[in-house]
């Protein structure tokens, strides 16, 4: 028979939000608000040659808001969305720079902040995508973000 402190268990421990994945996040949220405005207005103009911007726009919005919010709430299909973004978007940069010599430097150092922030072991377990069976956690963090 169970005793009653078995039963009163304490839930497991919530995984605590590193620094750097509330940075990328808000990053991601205030990307969306821009997005969203922009692409309002692109629509709203009239143009012909803008209504596509603005639906991309539109879209991307939403697409950069849901993986802010997943951010924040530690989801492990969030972390792949901030990834897959990020490497879709150096691979767009580089390719811009090597073919058209227009890359967007803002944009580079934006992606490159997300690969970095998100990379650190005790992010990927902070969003659950590594698990801690087989890692040694006893030496203190490499990202500067995160020391306190």
């Amino acid at each position: 028979m169970a005793t009653e402190s078995e039963e009163t268990s304490a839930p497991p421990e919530k995984p605590k939000r590193p620094l750097s994945v509330t940075l990328v996040a808000v990053l991601a949220v205030g990307f969306a608000a821009y997005s969203l405005v922009y692409g309002v207005l692109a629509v709203q103009s009239g143009e012909n040659d803008r209504l596509a911007d603005g639906i991309f726009h539109l879209v991307f919005a939403l697409g950069a808001l849901a993986a802010g919010v997943g951010a924040f709430w530690l989801r492990p299909w969030a972390w792949a969305t901030f990834m897959s973004w990020a490497v879709i978007g150096l691979t767009h940069q580089i390719l811009r720079y090597l073919f058209f010599e227009d890359p967007n430097y803002v944009d580079m150092a934006i992606n490159t902040f997300a690969v970095l922030a998100l990379s650190p072991l005790e992010v990927q377990i902070a969003f659950g995508v590594r698990h801690t069976e087989n890692v040694q956690l006893s030496r203190p963090t490499r990202n500067p973000l995160d020391r306190h």
